[in-house]
């Protein structure tokens, strides 16, 4: 496991570089970056996920007819047809077929670029799979196992992370959406992940009595290892389809007791927040402290 761990710290290193590199390989033409950079991210998860998994980009359909917005990596499961154009690029992507999907975003820190995201990523929660990986039709999480995952991959968040978690919340929170069809996750390199847990049973986190709650959205602090995150994460979600052997990676991903990092409960971490910003004299100063004190543990 140390050694995995390893080499996703170097991948990590690797994508920080990749999207350095894509400025400049496609300077002055704003979707040429985009487009390197998201190879960038395609290549790495083709890495972890390869062939019969294939790694695509296009907007996924369902069989209902609705159709989500373009997303910039979709994680083909192995039973997806190989409906490719004559480039080698997927012109149908099903939802049934899908295992996930991940939009990439350089800088989550931009509130407006964070909502892009999200806003895509409601477009995706809108399909639905007529088959699930669950053996039984009426089973508690069906509805979960129903839609398509998502996720975003960002390079940057706010200088404290926590003040991203709680833009996510308010997105939400602002537009009254269910919890199953807010993103899964949101990974930002070398710093954190963000989980959104919407049953008790999703949460890998041995949580004690300190956190009233044990679903909703998680950050979970990672840091230069938030790239495991990642695959954990993508490892942990509602697959396309049952599975006939298990997968290799999750077990060498869990993090060992001894490795432990800060987990917040970003609801409960929120109500306090608001109560303090309400006091005489709560400045801007002091909403970072206590921001960066949240995601340390203090």
């Amino acid at each position: 496991m140390n050694d995995l761990y390893s080499l996703l710290r170097e991948d990590a290193l690797q994508l920080s570089s990749e999207f350095r590199k894509a400025s400049i390989q496609g300077r002055g033409t704003s979707q040429e970056i985009a487009d390197f950079r998201e190879h960038a991210v395609q290549a790495f998860l083709s890495r972890y996920f390869p062939f019969p998994h294939r790694i695509a980009k296009g907007k996924v359909r369902d069989s209902f007819g609705s159709i989500a917005a373009s997303i910039d990596c979709v994680v083909c499961a192995p039973n997806h047809p190989y409906t490719v154009s004559a480039r080698d690029k997927f012109n149908l992507l099903l939802a049934e077929g899908v295992d996930s999907v991940v939009e990439v975003k350089p800088n989550i820190a931009d509130r407006a670029e964070l909502h892009r995201a999200l806003e895509q990523g409601l477009t995706v929660k809108k399909l639905r799979r007529a088959t699930t990986s669950l053996i039984r039709d009426f089973h508690p999480m069906s509805e979960w196992a129903k839609r398509v995952p998502f996720g975003v991959f960002a390079m940057q968040c706010k200088a404290s992370p926590i003040e991203t978690g709680f833009e996510i919340l308010e997105f939400y929170s602002d537009r009254g959406i269910d919890p199953v069809d807010q993103a899964d996750f949101i990974v930002v390199n070398d710093v954190c992940v963000f989980s959104n847990f919407v049953d008790r049973s999703l949460n890998p986190w041995n949580l004690d009595s300190s956190y009233p709650n044990r679903v909703g959205w998680f950050y979970e602090g990672w840091g230069e290892d938030s790239l495991v995150g990642f695959l954990w994460r993508l490892h942990r979600v509602a697959h396309a389809g049952i599975k006939m052997q298990a997968d290799v990676l999750p077990r060498y991903l869990a993090p060992p007791a001894e490795a432990r990092f800060k987990v917040v409960d970003l609801a409960y971490k929120y109500g306090i927040f608001k109560e303090l910003r309400k006091q005489p004299g709560f400045d801007a100063v002091e909403v970072q402290r206590i921001l960066r004190a949240m995601a340390e543990g203090n």
